[in-house]
């Protein structure tokens, strides 16, 4: 059972490691690991930028843990648009989803 959980987490991190990207129309790739300022360069100011920071209230100061959630509407290589949402943790990507929007 030990060996079929390590496998099993095993796969789910590869998989998200190898669907950590969304490549544009024109060839470049928004990928993890990237700096809030490359995907800026690459797509543009997003449509929408919401913050969510969570923290402990231990009553001390204490620095909360921040995520930005990105969102584009992008044209993808493989044609057609899409909804793609960007998470940055630190100042830097750490997941990519993306969903086609219909085609007319």
């Amino acid at each position: 059972m030990n060996r079929f959980l390590t496998v099993t987490a095993v796969l789910m991190f590869s998989a998200q490691a190898a669907a950590c990207g969304f490549r544009l129309d024109d060839g470049k790739l928004l990928r993890c690991g990237m700096k809030r300022v490359d995907v800026m360069a690459l797509a543009g100011e997003p449509l929408s930028k919401d913050v969510d920071t969570l923290g402990i209230d231990t009553g001390e100061p204490v620095k909360g843990e921040t995520t930005e959630t990105w969102s584009y509407r992008l044209q993808g290589d493989i044609g057609g648009e899409y909804l793609v949402s960007l998470t940055l943790k630190a100042g830097k990507v750490v997941a990519i989803s993306s969903k086609q929007l219909e085609r007319i």
